[in-house]
């Protein structure tokens, strides 16, 4: 049954208006410890992050995010601020529990990619569900405490201390180390584990005053954002010119933005600077013409698709009069009759891309690298692949190796719109 995260009708109706509409709506998800109780909150105006408050009075919700999701066609392309592993298998179990089945999640990174949820580390805790207030010690319980030992008090008025030090750190190391063992000492807490708690709060204090004396002098600080304040605006400019330029040179440059963005972020300013160079040279440097499919995404996939064509032309020969079913849809149509739609929202996207230029190629860009996304989970779950590859007539049909070289291919584009 629904619960109160997941109001099938209200869900239903959102993800009808978010199709019709093709515009990005907020969303929550919890994740629970069996897909039929996790949860999804859907609003055409709320924000995400309102809408997890919603998410987390479910008591069967373990873990939540937000983000936006738009759909096309069947799939819904959820992109969370922070991916949730296992967020899709429980959506598409819940949906077709819930009569919602023809919608399939798919789930998007930052960037916009399509994400392998499989390969994501397992969920961690958000870090605003830090709440000291759940680890609060009745005071009718407070009399069977030792005089001696720790007060409950004292104790929760160092951690909101730590817990203020903490978000102050600036290093993602130091951030992970001490963020963790601050959540166990709230637990131990809550757990009225007031001996564990001082323990392990000693350490982290000393470990805290031990960071804070390492730290560049604080004088620094102001310099270096400036700093990188000016290499970010450096680096925007650089993106525009990045987008005017041929497809098979700006995938390239594409990665390096990338990389000197997260060097920028990371406090790696003298190597975003040096990279920022060679990105300026690289941009202004004239690029040898490619291939003439080099650039064209619509030619790749042709091309892809002809190999493989030619690979299912000589199975339907050898199909033809089989009388099975599956088979008889291999014969008959090819390739084409069994890609589950993917073929045709391919096709469509590749003609979006090819005829885009300014924004509207980066809105095609997306959408494009969405389809990728789609077409190459469908190659990699489709039982009828497997079936035309590994034939018993010894016919050699390959469809995923030439494919998949195209969709790989195609995504570098699609990214560098």
């Amino acid at each position: 049954m629904p619960g109160p995260a997941f109001e099938t009708d209200e869900v239903e109706k959102l993800l009808k208006k978010a199709k019709s509409s093709g515009k990005e709506m907020p969303f929550a998800f919890g994740l629970a410890s069996k897909p039929e109780e996790c949860g999804l909150v859907l609003h055409m105006r709320k924000p995400g992050k309102t809408l997890r408050e919603q998410v987390k009075k479910d008591p069967a919700i373990k873990k939540t995010c937000f983000g936006v999701l738009r759909i096309d066609g069947a799939e819904v392309f959820f992109q969370p601020q922070r991916p949730l592993k296992g967020m899709v298998a429980q959506l598409k179990k819940k949906f077709r529990a819930e009569g919602l089945g023809k919608y399939k999640p798919v789930l998007l990174g930052a960037d916009g990619a399509v994400i392998d949820e499989d390969a994501l580390p397992e969920a961690e805790e958000d870090e605003d569900d830090i709440d000291l207030t759940a680890a609060e010690t009745p005071v009718e319980d407070t009399a069977d405490v030792a005089t001696d030992g720790p007060s409950p008090d004292d104790l929760k008025k160092r951690l909101v201390v730590a817990s203020g030090q903490v978000k102050s750190l600036t290093s993602p190391e130091h951030i992970a180390a001490l963020g963790g063992a601050l959540k166990k000492c709230v637990k131990l807490l809550g757990a009225r584990d007031f001996e564990g708690c001082a323990l392990g709060l000693a350490k982290l204090e000393a470990a805290l005053t031990q960071v804070t004396r390492s730290a560049p002098p604080a004088t620094d600080a102001p310099n270096q954002a400036n700093l990188a304040e000016q290499l970010k605006k450096i680096l925007i400019a650089q993106v525009g010119k990045i987008k005017l330029l041929p497809p098979q040179q700006a995938a390239p440059l594409a990665v390096q933005v990338k990389k000197i963005s997260e060097q920028i972020k990371s406090g790696e300013l003298d190597d975003a600077k040096g990279n920022l160079k060679a990105l300026a040279l690289a941009i202004a440097t004239p690029q040898e013409p490619g291939p003439a499919s080099g650039g064209d995404p619509m030619k790749i996939w042709q091309d892809a698709k002809e190999s493989v064509d030619a690979g299912v032309s000589k199975l339907q020969v050898a199909l033809k009069g089989m009388g099975h079913p599956v088979l008889a849809q291999i014969a008959d149509s090819g390739l084409a009759g069994v890609t589950d739609g993917n073929q045709t929202a391919m096709m469509k996207a590749l003609f979006e891309m090819k005829g885009a230029v300014g924004e509207g190629r980066t809105k095609a860009g997306k959408s494009l690298l969405a389809q990728v996304g789609a077409y190459a989970a469908f190659l990699k779950e489709d039982q009828i692949i497997d079936l035309i590859e590994n034939n018993p007539f010894g016919v050699k049909a390959p469809v995923k190796a030439p494919l998949m070289a195209a969709l790989r291919e195609i995504a570098v584009i699609a990214k560098a719109a």
